[in-house]
C-alpha cells in the first residue's frame, strides 16, 4: 500500500491549525502527501514549515483543476511505486485507518476505480453525502440520504455514479487511462465530469460507511454565503460538461435548468433577506448557464 494524497491550499491561513490537526490523524496511512499552493506565493515557505514531511508545490494560477493536475503529474512521473492517489480538502477530518480501509476495497475489487467514505456534516452523525447519483436528465448531483444518521443505513458499501470531490481514493491505473482533470472547469462540477468519464471507461465508483469523514467547513468569520463566482462556475460548468458528452438539445435543456436554478436562488435570497452576495450568486449562476453554451466541447 503506497498512497499519495493531494491537498490544495489557497490563502487559507485561518484553517492552518485545524488542518494540521486533521492531517496528523491520517498521515500514517500515507506514503506521500502533496500540497499545492495556488494562492499567495509568500505562504509556500510557511506551508513547508507547518508540514515538514509533505511535498509543497506552487502553482502560478488560481485554477484548482490545474493545481490538482500539477500534483498528479508529479506523482505519476516521479513516484512509480505509488499505487493509489487520494484527494482530500484541508478541512476534512477522517476516521482512524480511513485511507487504509478505502485501499482494501480497491484491492479486493479490480473493477472499483474510486471510493469515498461516507461524508458527514460538521461534528455530527448526519450524512452530507454517502455517494451520489448523477441525474442523467440535468446532471445534478442527487444526495438521497442527506440529513439521515449514517448508523440508520444498514449497507456498509454501495455502488454509486458520483463521489464528493473533497475526499476520495483512486487507483493509479485509473489516472493512467483517465488522464488529468479538465482545466477548463477551474473548480466545481469536476465530480460530475469525473463520474461520467470513469463510467465510460467501464469502471465502478463506490462509497462505504466503514470510513467516515467530516467536512468541518472552517470558514473565516463563520461566513456561510457562497462567493458569486462559485455561482457562475456552477452554472457554466454543468452546461459545458453536458456539451462534452451529450447532444446539443440536451445541453440546451440543462442550460435552461441551470438558469431556472439561478433565478430560484435570487428569489430565495430576496424572500429570506439573505444579502447581496446571495442574490449575486443566483444571477451569476444564470449568467454561467448562458456562457456554458458557448464553450464548445
Amino acid at each position: 500500500m503506497k498512497i499519495a494524497a493531494i491537498t490544495i491550499y489557497c490563502n487559507e491561513l485561518f484553517r492552518a491549525d485545524a488542518w494540521k490537526k486533521y492531517y496528523e490523524e491520517y498521515k500514517d496511512d500515507l506514503y506521500l502527501h502533496v500540497i499545492v499552493n495556488n494562492g499567495n506565493p509568500e505562504e509556500t515557505d510557511y506551508l513547508r514549515e507547518l508540514f515538514p514531511e509533505s511535498l509543497v508545490l506552487y502553482n502560478t494560477t488560481r485554477n484548482m483543476m490545474a493545481s490538482y493536475n500539477l500534483a498528479l503529474r508529479h506523482i505519476l512521473d516521479e513516484y512509480p511505486e505509488v499505487d493509489a492517489v487520494a484527494q482530500i480538502v484541508n478541512d476534512i477530518r477522517l476516521s482512524p485507518d480511513g485511507f487504509s480501509t478505502l485501499y482494501k476495497y480497491l484491492e479486493d475489487n479490480p473493477r472499483l476505480a474510486m471510493i469515498s467514505p461516507v461524508l458527514l456534516r460538521k461534528d455530527s452523525d448526519l450524512i452530507d453525502c454517502y455517494g451520489c447519483t448523477i441525474d442523467t436528465r440535468t446532471l445534478d448531483f442527487i444526495h438521497e440520504d442527506a440529513g439521515r444518521n449514517w448508523k440508520d443505513i444498514p449497507e456498509e458499501f454501495r455502488q454509486v455514479s458520483g463521489l464528493p470531490a473533497g475526499i476520495f481514493l483512486a487507483r493509479r491505473s485509473l489516472y493512467e487511462q483517465f488522464g488529468f482533470q479538465d482545466e477548463r472547469l477551474e473548480m466545481y462540477s469536476d465530480e460530475v465530469d469525473m463520474g461520467i468519464r470513469v463510467a465510460r471507461l467501464g469502471y465502478l465508483l463506490g462509497a462505504t460507511s466503514r470510513v467516515r469523514a467530516w467536512h468541518q467547513h472552517v470558514n473565516p468569520g463563520g461566513k456561510v454565503q457562497r462567493n458569486p463566482r462559485a455561482g457562475f462556475l456552477m452554472g457554466r460548468n454543468q452546461v459545458y460538461i453536458t456539451g462534452k458528452y451529450y447532444t446539443k438539445f440536451k445541453q440546451m435543456r440543462v442550460s435552461v435548468h441551470m438558469m431556472v436554478r439561478g433565478l430560484d436562488e435570487v428569489r430565495s435570497a430576496l424572500m429570506h433577506g439573505k444579502g447581496r452576495d446571495s442574490r449575486r450568486f443566483g444571477w451569476q449562476m444564470f449568467r454561467g448557464a448562458f456562457v456554458g453554451m458557448r464553450m464548445g466541447s
